[in-house]
């Protein structure tokens, strides 16, 4: 069973999706059931981090939110980062975006904290729906529904009628068959083995047995054995000095093949620097000429359980370095079963050994891995322990990833996490910048270890600390003047007055 993920959809989005049936999402994301008390759309604006500048959005007016399961294909990230290049470099994360990004990987609204991921660019999986809040409504309104590649979007609001677009074989699953490759919708059953696969095209196939179907589009079911291949196809490539997917292909207005492609630089700075079009937070996507494309590579991405004999000796003879297949051509993220093993630490390339935290902090972190392991239950695919200090306030929030792709609360931690943790703060001290106030800690089942840590944004703390805490803080922890963030200075002065 796929995670439902759960994102806020710009109305523009929203008229794209309904109006011509686009087929894509990208972006940031929450899992739907940790979400699931989230409902009004004061609360929906503050979850999703929609007070951003410029914002199509309001907490007074309706929000569109977009449920829909995950692909096993898919690209999921933790949003962890900074809001500029140093943030990002001191946690250790991944992401450089504009306020109210956090960077810690959480995101809350109330008493809800929940996880925030990015999902890169991918087709919609059939059975994604849209939801439309309203201020002083009971109940959202149910505005649309995906039926998958070959029906698109069903629109409620007019009438029931279907929309779908031309798919893209750079985007989403396809199938490769002796009458070509299409586009394609895979079910699949209990076991999560393609079952039946129904392949789609914008124009008939002559002679092929495929039928119109009420959104435009030709359309064939075949049983999933009867395909040679099924995986989707990553393109990737180089654009002006930064990493980008290419996620269509074909001629312009003038005849000339162009690409539109998307960031993969997870740097939101840059990509505006670079005039990208920002379609939303975390997603910039540019239409190129191909010449401006360097390093250009092509990869299946396929779950190990849906390969085939053929994609599986791809991968046999490209990690031994085999004729069979050019590197270019390689297939990856192919999905192996995890294994527990020790925790390690992953430093960037690059980085200063002594100043990066993934060193500074190795035994501790050792520690916490530790007691990850020793109470994650036997499903487990990943765990994180979030701790939040401040003074002599404290809170330690654990979760692990099951089978189910579901987040779990992860009951009975070791008190040595709890003191890992807190040695961890005091360790992290530097002069005039003070302690942490955040530190995530992520581990996966194969042992990679993660750190993120956040000295400056104010936490959504499940009982607001005192003012003397914050006080507190800068006694054990002093900082420079404009190392204090305001909310911080903000509770000092409370407790001094």
């Amino acid at each position: 069973m796929s995670t439902i993920l759960q994102k806020a959809v710009t109305p523009q989005m929203s008229a794209a999706y309904l109006g011509q049936g686009l087929d894509r999402v990208a972006g940031y994301v929450v899992p739907a059931a940790d979400a699931a008390e989230v409902t009004s759309t004061a609360g929906l604006f503050e979850l999703h981090g929609l007070g951003f500048e410029g914002t199509p959005f309001s907490p007074e007016g309706p929000i569109d939110i977009l449920h829909f399961p995950t692909s096993p294909t898919a690209v999921v990230l933790p949003a962890t980062g900074g809001v500029d290049e140093e943030g990002r470099k001191a946690t250790g994360g991944t992401f450089v975006e504009h306020p109210p990004f956090s960077g810690t990987g959480f995101t809350a609204a109330g008493d809800a904290v929940v996880p925030l991921s990015w999902i890169e660019h991918t087709r919609l999986p059939s059975g994604a729906r849209l939801w439309r809040f309203t201020p002083d409504a009971d109940e959202p309104q149910l505005i649309g529904t995906y039926h998958g590649v070959a029906f698109g979007w069903q629109n409620h609001l007019e009438e029931d009628v279907f929309r779908a677009v031309p798919p893209s074989k750079l985007v989403g699953h396809v199938a490769k068959t002796e009458a070509g490759t299409f586009a394609a919708d895979v079910a699949t059953d209990e076991d999560g083995q393609p079952s039946v696969v129904t392949l789609v095209s914008h124009v008939e196939p002559e002679g092929q047995g495929f039928t119109r179907t009420e959104a435009g589009m030709w359309a064939k079911k075949i049983p999933a054995e009867d395909a040679d291949e099924i995986f989707e196809l990553h393109a990737t490539a180089t654009w002006q000095g930064i990493p980008v997917r290419m996620v269509d292909q074909g001629p312009n207005a003038e005849g000339e093949t162009v690409a539109h492609v998307t960031s993969l630089l997870h740097n939101a700075i840059t990509a505006e620097q670079l005039g990208m079009d920002k379609l939303d937070v975390g997603v910039y996507e540019k239409t190129v000429q191909l010449p401006e494309l360097t390093n250009v590579q092509y990869a299946q991405r396929v779950p190990r359980t849906w390969a085939r004999e053929s994609q599986l000796q791809k991968v046999q003879e490209n990690a031994a370095g085999g004729p069979g297949q050019p590197a270019a051509m390689a297939p990856t993220g192919t999905q192996q079963a995890a294994t527990v093993g020790t925790p390690r630490i992953n430093v960037p390339a690059g980085a200063d050994p002594d100043a990066n935290p993934m060193n500074k902090h190795a035994a501790h972190l050792q520690r916490v891995a530790q007691g990850l392991v020793n109470v994650a239950p036997s499903d487990w695919k990943s765990a994180r322990v979030l701790a939040r200090m401040v003074g002599r306030r404290g809170e330690i929030v654990a979760v692990y990833t099951g089978e189910d792709d579901k987040q779990h609360p992860l009951k009975g931690l070791p008190r040595d996490v709890g003191r890992a943790l807190a040695e961890m703060k005091k360790a992290s001290y530097e002069e005039g910048k003070g302690a942490w106030i955040t530190a995530l800690v992520t581990l996966e089942r194969s042992g990679k270890l993660t750190l993120n840590i956040d000295r400056t944004n104010e936490q959504k703390w499940t009982t607001p600390p005192e003012p003397e805490d914050y006080a507190e803080e800068l006694r054990r922890y002093p900082r420079s003047e404009d190392n204090i963030p305001d909310w911080l200075r903000q509770g000092r002065d409370a407790a001094e007055s």
